[in-house]
């Protein structure tokens, strides 16, 4: 794989903005804050920029460099005009957020990172580097920065572990490979501990999280013969338990260990009030598909799509959808 197009973008500019999609997962931030210190180590000037806070439990990853997390236009810096923008862990620019709003008609230009499936040719009319087989973008970002002749140092590394375990799901996912084992390999060669990767990723909730999930578990209800499981999470459920909402990332993962649930999907209602709908499969069943035609997007068979209509009526939707392409 080349990576000349990234090359060019990062020598024609000495001052960047990294930013990755809403709501940023651990591949997301992994790569942001490892491609922060790839840039200071190339000696340019950069910060991260989201449009959400990043989850706590990802926080043991370079706790010096909290993200910036951007509601208003007077956060920016004066000189905004001279930054450029890399994107990561997203193809499409409406899942930006208010950076999409108020940083990128702002910069000079900006350039994409991604590994996410896509058929919306427009979200890839932009300056990018696409590598779909991917298992994540921290794999990418790996390769670049060899490429680049960039050293790793631990932080690096760990960052990158982090990401590349989350996209994985703890290397199971189907985009897992050779290159990304060898991959995780060298990191933790490198002083990575997988335990205390794994540990912070799925073993630092708080108590109120599980009051959360069993509360979430008393809502599931099976379609389409037993074959598509349906969690709902609403915001009055986050006041209950004292949770917090990222705390239920991992519930939509719970239908699958049923030999029978092919498909999962988990309509999540943040503390705003925003409904969002992730959906997992097992087999063929392509859900990115699915997310894609809500204005989402994600992998074949772990997508999502932020609810724009009522939930009763998507939920319906896609079941009719899914019984007539996979279950009739």
């Amino acid at each position: 794989m080349q990576y000349g197009s990234v090359r060019a973008f990062l020598e024609r500019h000495s001052k960047l903005v990294i930013t990755a999609h809403e709501t940023p997962d651990a591949d997301a931030l992994g790569a942001e804050f490892a491609m922060l210190r790839a840039l200071l180590k190339l000696g340019k000037s950069s910060f991260i920029c989201n449009a959400d806070p990043a989850p706590e439990n990802l926080s043991f990853v370079e706790p010096l460099h909290r993200p910036l997390v951007l509601s208003s236009e007077q956060q920016l810096p004066a000189d905004i005009a001279e930054h450029a923008l890399l994107i990561l862990d997203v193809n499409d620019v409406h899942n930006l957020g208010s950076v999409g709003r108020l940083v990128l008609p702002r910069v000079r230009e900006h350039f994409i990172i991604d590994h996410h499936d896509s058929d919306n040719e427009t979200d890839l009319s932009a300056p990018n580097h696409i590598e779909q087989g991917a298992s994540s973008t921290c794999e990418i970002l790996y390769l670049l920065f060899q490429d680049m002749g960039v050293p790793l140092d631990l932080s690096m590394a760990q960052a990158l572990f982090m990401g590349i375990v989350f996209d994985t799901g703890s290397f199971i996912y189907p985009k897992t490979t050779a290159l990304t084992f060898r991959i995780a390999h060298e990191l933790v060669a490198l002083g990575v501990s997988p335990n205390q990767v794994y540990s912070n990723l799925y073993e630092s909730h708080s108590l109120s999280s599980l009051v959360l999930m069993s509360h979430v578990l008393s809502s599931l209800s099976l379609h389409c013969g037993g074959r598509v499981a349906i969690q709902s999470m609403p915001r009055r459920l986050l006041e209950k338990s004292q949770a917090r909402y990222e705390e239920a990332d991992q519930f939509i993962n719970i239908p699958l260990r049923s030999k029978e649930v092919r498909v999962s999907i988990f309509f999540k209602q943040n503390a705003e009030g925003l409904w969002r709908c992730s959906l997992r499969s097992k087999g063929p069943i392509d859900v990115a598909q699915i997310a894609r035609s809500y204005g989402g997007g994600g992998h074949r068979t772990a997508a999502g799509f932020k609810c724009t209509r009522p939930t009763a009526a998507i939920q319906a939707e896609i079941l009719e959808g899914l019984e007539k392409k996979y279950f009739s």
